[in-house]
């Protein structure tokens, strides 16, 4: 194989990469940070955010992984309230504390 064969061969080869990556659906990012509620932890709080649910841990911190976009992260409160806030993910991690009242 000469020069132009080899050529139009990696020509063909980086078509299909190029097809293949543009193919791939959007990576996860993740929000995360800590949660208080009147000054303390909020511990093992249900939140949600878009269709993915997490629980805050015993010091009030929080991960959930999501596509990046904007969202309302819901926070269910001890008295059985509801919080809502809205938050842009990036396609970093993204981290975002609320301090509750």
């Amino acid at each position: 194989m000469g020069y132009f064969g080899a050529m139009k061969k990696y020509f063909i080869l980086s078509i299909l990469l190029a097809l293949t990556l543009g193919a791939l659906p959007a990576s996860a990012s993740e929000i995360f940070g800590k949660i208080s509620y009147k000054g303390a932890p909020l511990k093992n709080a249900d939140l949600g955010i878009g269709d993915k649910t997490a629980k805050t841990n015993d010091l009030g911190f929080y991960s959930i992984n999501v596509d990046a976009g904007s969202y309302m992260l819901k926070v269910k409160l001890p008295d059985g309230a509801t919080r809502e806030e809205k938050v842009d993910v990036f396609p970093q991690a993204t981290e975002k504390n609320l301090k509750l009242e």
